[in-house]
């Protein structure tokens, strides 16, 4: 029996969900390091207006929105539960693929995913989008494909799971 549960967890990768306690103490310290932050980008700013920063830099800090965690999604992130957290996904996935569809991201797509130019097998060129680790953690390989294919998504997955990406479906846009 425990050969099989081995072979499984081989075959069907999975972060493992994260520390209850980090979850907590990030909620918490949030609260002030965000606001901190926001300051210490609005100095950059001036100083990239004024003086040597560079704006590169400053774009490349431009994350902390990313990083905050709701109170819906400290609760969903607590619980550990993997039905609570494929339901998530597969409203996620959902708002992703008709953005992906229509080739326009909003706001919260922006802040919250990376979207990224991908390239087609038919040359062409289309915008799909990264999620970050934080967002998939303790959901398999099998049932991100899953509701990928049930969004009309092709999955990018790497073995390590360091960024998973959504990109159009290739025989819908074909």
């Amino acid at each position: 029996m425990a050969a099989s549960s081995q072979a499984d967890s081989v075959a069907d990768p999975v972060l493992p969900f994260p520390s209850r306690l980090g979850l907590l103490l990030w909620f918490v310290s949030q609260w002030v390091l965000i606001p901190v932050e926001f300051v210490a980008k609005l100095v950059w700013m001036v100083l990239v207006l004024f003086g040597d920063g560079h704006e590169d830099d400053l774009m490349r800090l431009l994350n902390a929105p990313a990083r905050f965690v709701s109170p819906g999604k400290l609760l969903l992130r607590l619980s550990h539960t993997p039905g609570k957290h494929e339901a998530s996904l597969d409203r996620e996935f959902a708002r992703l693929g008709g953005e992906i569809e229509r080739q326009r991201f909003g706001w919260r797509t922006t802040i919250y995913h990376c979207v990224t130019l991908q390239t087609m097998p038919d040359g062409g060129r289309m915008k799909g989008v990264a999620l970050h680790p934080r967002e998939f953690r303790g959901t398999p390989v099998s049932v991100l494909t899953r509701l990928a294919h049930k969004h009309h998504l092709a999955l990018d997955a790497p073995t390590d799971l360091r960024r998973v990406g959504l990109l159009p479906n290739h025989r819908k846009f074909l």
